[in-house]
């Protein structure tokens, strides 16, 4: 019978939001029947994070979790539709999104905001039930401060008991007053101050308005410019519900960001937008962006599909704890990061997919054809209407360019039998000087990991590289763009080449001609432990350890930040590309472009 509509973006604004959010939806959700809706637009969370209700789905009741619906827009769509806005949300977009994509079949909606809680009146069940014996119109409500202390004090998923205490505590106290709109001029159309928190119509006033103005982007006044054309269609009526229901507003101003925020940006104009307003409809045709296929999905959904289920394990394995695989102490760092398990790099590939837009393009780099596979599997699960995983191979053969959302580089290394071998004769002759008493034990790890570092990078840099060359020219990366590279983490030695190929596929990004590129990857920056050069050089700095270590060892912040953090902090300013890290795991990152 009714669709409540409001928006937010998970990015912890002012005072505790995630608690003010999880406490006005199972409030509101208790309010309403199973056949009523939440519809929450979440704007511009950031992509690699998952939407708000998403955050604190676990502390949302069963009934809230089966009535909150999430429509998702993205930080793409933001910078597209923006303009000139200062704000990191478009309101009227989201309330809009939501008006557009709510139930037909419900014939109230309702626009709130996401830490308002409703108390009616003993005289009905739920909000269904008093709008049963209401005629269409427009309906305010005053809404009622509840202070931090307050809500602060309140179990979130008990909201009976909630609504019960805030109505019992705004009586004890006298603190139930209605806050009037105090100048006569604006009282005909906005009966009270903070109109946003209860505007009520029926679904075809808000779809005859066509929403929110979306020209108004910037802060303040949209509910009121929504209250003056609702006033127009109305016929110069506004009503309101007093005596049967109250709106309860938990108070976020400890934080101090509210007042900086509104004093300290630019408003929507009152004079053009609500006291000389006298058009009644808004926007275009598209409005609420229609003309946009926007992920939207039922959060109960969402979360049941997602949630951790693990099979049941025997009692035993309460004892003693085992390891999944044996641990290797081996120090050949080359082998250990590129040589990874395609199931176990993919449950953390999963956490960066699974908050992508469903129409993401992802694309795959790299010669792996079980990792391809899984992820191929997994983005399939994940976004089952959405584009297949592409292979850039096969892409690159028939001449054609992409340009994607995600781009995966894989970067994966197995050794060859002759490679294997070299590392193990080596190996081998070290542990025999070893038993002599020739070499001390960490002189061994150390000539066995260099040199099984200087056979790994040589087989690896001439399969990988050419591949890189032959294939990146088929792609074209854009600020936004994400770049998940498998195989590697921090200290990914290959970072310089993996960005100056990038940079030359870049599109609408800066480019500094004096900083066109950068220079290739030396195995001995790399490694700078390894002999490398003519055979006299090694000769003479295998009998000078001592000038090896000083002449080779690594700079303070490769050592400290790896080369990754150390070439994007070493090089933040140059105009060119910039690879952001976002997330870095054992042996996955994840990048943006900037």
């Amino acid at each position: 019978m009714i669709s409540i509509i409001t928006y937010g973006r998970n990015d912890n604004y002012s005072y505790n939001l995630v608690k003010r959010t999880a406490l006005a939806f199972n409030c509101l959700a208790e309010v309403l029947t199973n056949e009523d809706e939440i519809l929450f637009t979440d704007y511009n969370t950031p992509d690699h994070l998952p939407t708000l209700p998403e955050f604190i789905w676990d502390t949302l009741t069963d009934k809230a979790l089966n009535l909150v619906k999430v429509i998702r827009i993205s930080a793409g769509i933001h910078e597209l539709i923006k303009e000139d806005s200062p704000l990191p949300i478009l309101e009227n977009v989201s309330r809009n999104a939501a008006i557009v994509r709510s139930n037909p079949q419900n014939h109230w909606i309702l626009s709130t905001n996401p830490d308002v809680l409703l108390v009616l009146s003993s005289h009905c069940q739920n909000l269904a039930e008093l709008l049963r014996n209401v005629g269409d119109s427009f309906y305010e409500m005053p809404r009622m401060d509840i202070p931090e202390s307050v809500w602060s004090s309140l179990r979130r998923t008990d909201p009976a008991a909630n609504i019960r205490i805030l109505r019992d505590w705004l009586i004890s106290n006298r603190a139930a007053v209605a806050e009037t709109s105090p100048d006569w001029q604006y009282q005909k159309y906005i009966l009270f101050d903070a109109p946003g928190d209860f505007q009520l119509a029926p679904r075809e006033y808000f779809i005859r308005l066509r929403g929110f103005d979306e020209a108004m982007n910037k802060y303040f006044h949209s509910d009121s410019n929504l209250a003056k054309r609702m006033w127009l269609l109305n016929g110069g009526r506004t009503e309101h519900l007093l005596g049967k229901l109250w709106v309860l507003h938990q108070d976020h101003y400890l934080s101090g960001e509210w007042a900086k925020t509104v004093t300290g940006i630019v408003h929507n104009d009152l004079s053009t937008n609500v006291t000389r307003q006298n058009v009644i409809e808004a926007n275009q045709p598209n409005w609420g962006l229609q003309d946009v296929q926007l992920p939207i999905f039922l959060l109960a959904d969402k979360i049941t599909k997602e949630r951790v289920c693990s099979p049941d394990l025997s009692a035993s394995i309460n004892g003693d704890l085992p390891m999944s695989q044996e641990v290797d102490w081996r120090t050949e760092s080359l082998h250990r990061l590129c040589h990874y398990q395609p199931e176990v790099l993919g449950l953390y590939l999963r956490e960066s997919l699974r908050v992508a837009s469903p129409d993401s393009l992802l694309v795959y780099v790299g010669q792996n054809a079980v990792t391809f596979e899984l992820i191929r599997r997994m983005w399939e699960d994940i976004s089952p209407s959405g584009s297949p995983l592409c292979d850039l191979s096969a892409t690159a053969e028939k001449g054609e360019v992409l340009s994607p959302d995600i781009l995966l580089i894989d970067c994966y290394y197995e050794r060859s039998e002759y490679v294997q071998r070299r590392v193990r004769l080596v190996k081998e002759q070290m542990d025999r000087r070893l038993s002599k008493g020739q070499m001390a034990e960490q002189k061994v790890f150390e000539e066995v990991s260099d040199f099984a570092n200087a056979m790994d990078y040589e087989a690896w840099h001439s399969k990988l590289f050419p591949l890189w060359d032959k294939l990146l020219p088929h792609v074209i990366v854009r600020p936004g763009t994400l770049v998940i590279v498998m195989g590697c983490n921090m200290h990914f030695g290959a970072f310089p080449k993996l960005k100056e190929e990038l940079f030359r596929r870049g599109a609408g990004l800066k480019v500094n001609p004096a900083r066109r590129g950068t220079r290739p990857v030396d195995p001995a920056s790399m490694y700078p432990n390894k002999k490398v050069g003519k055979k006299l050089v090694r000769t003479a700095l295998q009998r000078i350890p001592w000038l090896k270590r000083t002449l080779f060892r690594d700079t303070t912040p490769q050592r400290i930040q790896g080369v990754t953090l150390s070439y994007h902090a070493s090089r933040h300013g140059d105009s060119g590309l910039q690879l952001l890290p976002l997330y870095i795991h054992h042996r996955l990152m994840v990048l943006r472009v900037e």
